[in-house]
C-alpha cells in the first residue's frame, strides 16, 4: 500500500480523523517504517512501547504486566493481526513502560512518534489551527494552553521589503512570527566591524523571546527581504503568558494512592477511540475538545481530578482549563505511557 493510500485509509479512523490529510501525510512522512521477523523484539521491558505502530502486514504478540494493589505482579497477553480482508492496516497504541511487543510472524510497520501524534492532536482540541500548523511550529515549545491565549492576542502586521522589524542593541518590546515572508537576521561584527548574516527565517519561524526573556536589548538585527505578514505579541502578553506558574502535576504513585484513597478521581482527556484503545481503570472519559466547548457541567465542583493524555501535553491544558473553570485538578506526570500500573482496553 502506497503512503497516498495508507494516508487515506487511516484518515477514516476515529484517532487520525481530526488532522486534515496534508497532517496526516506529513506526519506518515515523518514516521520511519521497519520489517521485523518473526521473533524480533518491537519494544521490549523496561523501556517499553514508546510509540504508536500502524501494522502493514504481519502480526504481533502484545504482553502487559503490572503489578496489583495487594504487590502480587500480574500480565495479559493479545495478538494483533492485518486482516487479509479489512482496512489493510492494523493499530497498536504506544503503551509505555510495562507493554512488550514481539513479532510472531514477518511484519511490516510503520512507527509514529508519540509526542508528535500528542501535539498535533492537542492543537486541534484547542481550536489551534486558525492558523496553518507550519505557522505554529515555535509555538510548541509552549504548552497547549499557553498557545490558546496566545493566538487570541497576536496581531497581524503587513511589512515591506526593506523594513527592519528589530534593531541590534534597542530594547525589546514585541515578540514577532512570520506569517508569510523572508527575512535575514544579522549582528555586528567584531570590534564594531560590518554586520555579519547569521540566519534567514521564513514562513512560521518565530524571533524576538531572547531580549524579552532575559529583559536586555536586541541582540541581532532582522530585516525583511521579501513582502510579507508578520504576527505581534506584545510585551505585555509576552511575559503573563510565558511567566505564569506552571500547572500542577502528580507523579503517578501519588495519583494512584489518591484515588485509591477516594481523594481524586481520574479524567482521560484523549480521544474517545483513545480511551477504548487503552485507558487507567476506573478513568473517566473527558475529551479536550468538549471540555473547551462543552465546559464542566458533569463535574463535581468539590471533587478534585487528576487528568491525564498520552504524555502530558494535553493534560496541562485540560487542567488548565478546568482550574479556569473552577476545578481543582492536577495533571499525571508523563502521561499515561509512564504510569508502571495496570492498564485496560482493546489494545492491551
Amino acid at each position: 500500500m502506497d503512503l497516498s493510500e495508507l494516508t487515506l485509509r487511516l484518515s477514516t479512523t476515529t484517532l487520525f480523523s481530526p488532522l486534515d490529510r496534508a497532517q496526516l501525510r506529513a506526519l506518515l512522512e515523518r514516521s520511519p517504517r521497519h520489517t521485523a521477523q518473526a521473533g524480533d523484539w518491537l519494544a521490549e521491558w523496561p523501556q517499553g512501547l514508546r510509540h504508536h505502530l500502524v501494522l502493514l502486514s504481519g502480526e504481533v504478540e502484545a504482553r502487559r504486566r503490572w503489578i496489583e494493589p495487594d504487590g502480587t505482579p500480574a500480565g495479559s497477553a493479545r495478538r494483533i493481526a492485518v486482516p487479509a480482508n479489512g482496512p489493510g492496516f492494523a493499530l497498536l497504541g504506544a503503551g509505555g513502560s510495562q507493554l512488550q511487543v514481539q513479532a510472531t510472524a514477518r511484519t511490516e510497520y510503520l512507527s509514529i512518534d508519540t509526542d508528535d501524534l500528542d501535539d498535533l492532536l492537542g492543537w486541534f482540541c484547542l481550536g489551534a489551527f486558525v492558523l496553518p500548523e507550519p505557522h505554529l511550529k515555535l509555538f510548541h515549545r509552549l504548552p497547549l494552553e499557553t498557545v490558546a491565549r496566545a493566538i487570541d492576542r497576536l496581531v497581524e502586521r503587513d511589512v515591506a521589503p526593506g523594513e527592519t522589524i528589530v534593531r541590534q542593541g534597542e530594547p525589546g518590546d514585541s515578540y514577532f512570527v512570520i506569517l508569510n515572508g523572508e527575512a535575514e537576521v544579522w549582528v555586528a561584527g567584531p570590534s564594531g566591524g560590518a554586520p555579519v548574516l547569521v540566519n534567514r527565517l521564513s514562513d512560521g519561524d518565530g524571533f524576538g523571546e531572547e531580549a524579552l526573556l532575559a529583559e536586555c536589548r536586541r541582540t541581532a538585527t532582522v530585516v525583511m527581504t521579501t513582502p510579507g505578514q508578520l504576527l505581534v505579541l506584545g510585551k505585555a502578553d509576552f511575559d503573563a503568558l510565558l511567566r505564569p506558574p506552571m500547572v500542577a502535576e502528580v507523579e503517578a504513585p501519588a495519583a494512584r494512592e489518591r484515588v485509591a484513597r477516594g481523594s481524586a478521581t481520574l479524567l482521560d482527556c484523549r480521544h474517545p477511540a483513545e480511551h477504548e484503545a487503552g485507558r487507567i481503570e476506573g478513568s473517566h472519559s473527558l475529551p479536550l475538545a468538549r471540555l473547551r466547548h462543552e465546559g464542566v457541567f458533569e463535574l463535581d465542583p468539590d471533587a478534585t481530578y487528576i487528568v491525564y493524555c498520552d504524555t502530558g501535553r494535553r493534560s496541562r491544558a485540560a487542567t488548565f482549563l478546568l482550574h479556569e473553570r473552577g476545578i481543582r485538578a492536577l495533571s499525571l506526570a508523563g502521561g499515561i505511557t509512564h504510569w508502571p500500573y495496570e492498564v485496560v482496553g482493546t489494545a492491551v
